[in-house]
């Protein structure tokens, strides 16, 4: 019998890549397991897929095929910049809110001695494994017929780009985790960084809106130079490949794949380097803040639900995970101001609207944020009411506060105090805001003791359980859809009010708005109270496997 094969420690299995890609897969499969939510997540994120690659099929071969020939000028403009701006709306979308699998997340197989060049190209490769490379893949290579207008050489050489771009995408996404994970080794850095990452990413989204408001002229002509500039940039170097071949000039065709490669090797160098300091460093962001006094505890009410209001309120002050919670809002107003142009102030106290609409987002699945601190809870009795109450009433207060300063703001911008019609506008939708605010409130309620999905964990907010990512992006709009039906009965009288003919007594929505709000918190928090007392053993479990996917 022969004596068995040992490895080193620094030695790693030839096929240890495709290992990692194997598990990637496993823990996919698995998750589909744990709850009839997932597959219904999946499927959707499946069709999702298949109606982008479809939808590129069907645009690629109308532009090939000469339909829209009034394209054809801009491709050559447009693909460098639109390129450019995909790959880092992607990246910003990964830090802000997919991030890294925390299951597959580099630190988690540092006890295995797997060395790090191994260990990163494994990651990589199970990230390219997965359905939204596979799908930006496919569609890439299919916008190929877009090209047959330029001949078979562009063609065969966006085949070609294809793997480059999704390669390209990657490697910068892992990249800024990574770095994310390094300077973000403190509370306050991890604070600073998640709305900064939130607020690129609103700006970027938002910003092709802002210039068609503003009729920004953007034609061939004018997008030409800046275009080539970013053609020769590694973002952009891959979308030029197809013009290259097509004009004949192979090596600038060479060269453009060249800087792309280029980045993609000093982007694996720079993951892998945050690898090895994370090995070698201790973070800053165990360290222990001893607190004087009582903090929040001396400004509750001394009971139970008072408890809860106090213990949540220091939650939010250094959870950076649910930061976008005090961001967002604003920048609603912020946006919709920037895109009032030729609609009136009234578009501006829309953003304050939109804002009370989303201030509850993050506590639809406040539990799964408690964590363990929830559990805590319950292993001290807490009755499931003064739970509910010690929620509302610290959101309660926020959203009231928020609403008055994002008025301010809007009234600032408007100048609506100045007349009586601008005030009466101003007050219909200043009361609508906090009516839809704090109805959505009594429904988060109702939903985070029943619907639960795994979060990042405190110390790591761009980090997501294996396999979760779909249920992240579903479940949401669940709570979305749940918090617009609730305002059916102010949206009913405000049509009721226009069909009629007597718009001019839209006053008539404030009473409206404000009992509609009420109501649906006092019943949501009612209901809320209920569901929670017969779940909570089954949301303490809950808990704890979530806690397990964040270790």
């Amino acid at each position: 019998m022969s004596a068995p094969v040992t490895r080193s420690a620094g030695t790693a299995a030839p096929n240890m890549p495709w290992t990692l890609v194997r598990l990637r897969w496993t823990l996919t499969n698995a998750a589909l397991k744990t709850s009839p939510w997932q597959v219904v997540a999946y499927v959707l994120a499946y069709l999702l897929a298949l109606g982008t690659v479809v939808g590129t099929g069907i645009l690629a071969f109308a532009v090939g095929h000469g339909m829209a020939h009034d394209m054809w000028e801009y491709l050559p403009a447009v693909m460098p910049l639109a390129g450019t701006a995909g790959i880092l709306f992607v990246a910003l979308m990964q830090a802000m809110f997919i991030g890294e699998n925390s299951t597959m997340s580099m630190d988690k197989f540092a006890p295995y001695g797997i060395p790090d060049r191994t260990l990163q190209l494994g990651l990589l490769l199970a990230g390219l494994t997965g359905i939204p490379a596979i799908t930006a893949l496919v569609g890439f290579m299919l916008w190929a017929m877009a090209y047959r207008g330029l001949g078979a050489a562009a063609v065969i050489s966006q085949l070609v780009a294809a793997p480059l771009i999704v390669l390209t995408a990657m490697c910068v996404s892992k990249a800024l985790l990574a770095v994310a994970d390094i300077i973000t080794d403190s509370q306050t850095g991890k604070n600073i960084f998640y709305v900064v990452v939130i607020m690129l990413f609103v700006v970027v989204a938002q910003m092709p809106n802002i210039l068609m408001i503003n009729e920004v002229s953007l034609d061939a002509a004018t997008l030409a130079p800046i275009a080539r500039v970013f053609g020769w940039l590694p973002l952009g170097a891959p979308f030029m490949l197809p013009f290259d071949a097509a004009n004949g000039q192979w090596l600038f065709w060479l060269l453009h794949v060249l800087c792309a490669l280029a980045l993609c090797a000093v982007c694996f160098l720079i993951s892998q380097w945050c690898l090895h300091w994370q090995r070698t460093h201790s973070s800053d962001a165990v360290r222990a803040k001893a607190a004087k006094g009582l903090g929040l505890f001396s400004r509750m009410p001394d009971s139970p639900s008072g408890a809860v209001s106090a213990r949540l309120g220091s939650l939010l002050r250094r959870d950076a995970r649910q930061s976008m919670m005090f961001i967002m809002p604003l920048f609603f107003v912020v946006i919709f101001a920037l895109e009032s142009k030729d609609t009136g102030s009234w578009f501006v106290w829309m953003g304050v609207l939109m804002g009370g609409m989303f201030m509850s987002l993050t506590e639809s699945n406040g539990l799964a944020y408690d964590g363990q601190g929830f559990v805590m809870e319950v292993i001290a009795g807490t009755r499931a009411i003064d739970d509910r109450t010690g929620r509302v009433r610290v959101y309660l207060i926020i959203d009231t506060v928020y609403i008055a300063l994002l008025s301010v703001v809007a009234f600032i911008i408007t100048g609506d105090w100045s007349n009586p019609s601008g005030l009466a506008t101003a007050f219909t939708f200043i009361a609508a805001s906090w009516g839809w605010a704090v109805a959505s409130l009594g429904v988060a309620e109702l939903f985070n003791c029943s619907i639960l999905y795994p979060v990042p964990s405190m110390a790591k907010p761009f980090t997501n359980p294996q396999g979760r990512g779909a249920a992240q992006a579903f479940l949401p709009l669940l709570y979305m859809l749940a918090e617009i039906a609730c305002m059916l009965p102010t949206a009913i009288v405000a049509i009721i009010l226009a069909a009629t003919g007597h718009g001019d007594a839209y006053l008539w929505i404030i009473p409206v708005a404000l009992a509609n709000g009420v109501v649906f918190l006092c019943l949501g928090t009612w209901l809320g109270a209920k569901l929670l007392r017969t779940r909570m053993l089954k949301v303490v479990q809950t808990l704890d496997s979530f806690a397990a996917l964040q270790q």
